[in-house]
């Protein structure tokens, strides 16, 4: 069984992507999982959609005041963000190379063809979610792509096991049809769940078949009026993910879900989320908790504790997630799990664009503490 990990899901902090390589690759280190630097303070181009539609094949976009849009040829934004990705491949690859640090694993997140078909604009003004044609096209695009690009990774780092992430922050609104159209007034119709597994598995297929060892499917529920459950986006998931590991391979394939940590019971619990998780483990699949951000992390932390204790600025404690290794573990034991099952977990720091340099490294370093002290309590067969 592999060992607690730790990674990054989410955008670093800055404008320097040799900076945030040296952060990255210095602070997650074997066994853990570095990540491809993502830098959106460097502005359009470095965000989310922008990078992950500088990906596609065939497909061209721009930057318009309420999004980026497919256009028939590339134009300045579109070869904004190319470049931007482009500096973060090769700058990852330079600070390894001349750190002599050797990548074996490493991690890509990009936008999930349901977020990336809901954010981007047709000509006409309305989401590209709301034509069949489009989403389609859309999703065949990413998957070329991102395949592409996975190859190019590979054969740039020298990553022994690559790992891609498709985020889907919008997959609950898009299958319970809860996005806005360009209007305001209606909203674009929920997409049937046949048509949202078969663009996950034809991307998912697509990477793995690119020489990517890892997919992890990260969907999300964000906001009102999104009817579709965790179970529910779980079981989803399963469909569409299980089909693309069944080949035959000579490397082993992992399959992973991102959700967020949250406790068994008491304020902010969930224990279908637990059920989730027991899950996947059990039948050898992964599970990569999103942690809290720092400040919602102090705030559960002081809530559970039996004095009133005044949490302290996240810049003055350097060890945000102190005593997390130990609840999940808790946790683990009352839902009846192995604890050598333990070994399917990834703890994800969240995004720290936003962040300070210094915070954001702490943040990092206690995501790195908690794995390793929950990694020991795996080997130990528990809390005993």
């Amino acid at each position: 069984m592999p060992a607690v990990r730790a990674t990054l899901l989410g955008a670093w902090t800055g404008t320097d992507p040799v900076s945030a390589s040296r952060d990255l690759l210095n602070s997650l280190g074997a066994p853990h999982l570095p990540v491809l630097p993502e830098l959106p303070a460097r502005g359009p181009g470095s965000d989310a959609i922008g990078r992950t539609a500088a990906l596609l094949e065939e497909l061209a976009v721009d930057l318009q005041p309420h999004g980026w849009r497919l256009v028939p040829e590339p134009g300045m934004d579109h070869r904004r963000a190319v470049s931007a990705l482009t500096t973060d491949s090769h700058a990852l690859t330079d600070v390894a190379g001349e750190s002599g640090i050797d990548v074996e694993d490493l991690l890509v997140r990009v936008s999930g063809p349901l977020t990336l078909a809901a954010e981007l604009w047709l000509p006409g003004g309305e989401r590209s979610l709301s034509d069949h044609g489009a989403r389609r096209d859309v999703a065949q695009s990413l998957a070329a792509g991102l395949a592409a690009h996975v190859r190019a990774i590979r054969s740039q780092s020298g990553a022994g096991r690559l790992t891609v992430v498709l985020d889907e922050p919008r997959a609950a609104a898009v299958l319970s049809g809860a996005l806005p159209t360009a209007s305001g007034y209606r909203t674009v119709r929920s997409l049937p769940r046949s048509e949202v597994r078969e663009a996950w598995t034809l991307v998912a297929q697509a990477v793995l078949d690119a020489g990517a060892t890892g997919i992890v499917l990260a969907p999300d529920r964000a906001g009102a009026g999104e009817e579709w459950a965790w179970a529910d986006l779980a079981l989803l998931a399963s469909e569409a993910l299980l089909s693309s590991t069944q080949v035959p391979d000579e490397e082993q394939r992992t399959v992973a879900l991102a959700l967020p940590l949250v406790p068994l019971e008491g304020p902010g619990s969930d224990s279908s989320r637990w059920d989730i998780v027991a899950g996947w483990t059990e039948a050898g699949r992964d599970i990569v908790f999103r942690l809290p951000s720092v400040q919602t992390s102090q705030t559960s932390q002081a809530s559970q504790s039996t004095k009133a204790v005044k949490p302290q600025p996240a810049a003055g404690n350097g060890h945000p997630y102190r005593g997390t290794g130990v609840r999940i573990a808790r946790t683990w034991e009352r839902i009846g799990l192995d604890p050598d099952l333990l070994g399917r977990l990834v703890l994800a720091a969240p995004d720290q664009s936003a962040a300070t340099h210094l915070r954001a490294n702490q943040t990092l370093a206690s995501a790195v503490a908690t794995a390793e002290e929950l990694d020991r309590i795996r080997q130990d067969g528990g809390l005993g």
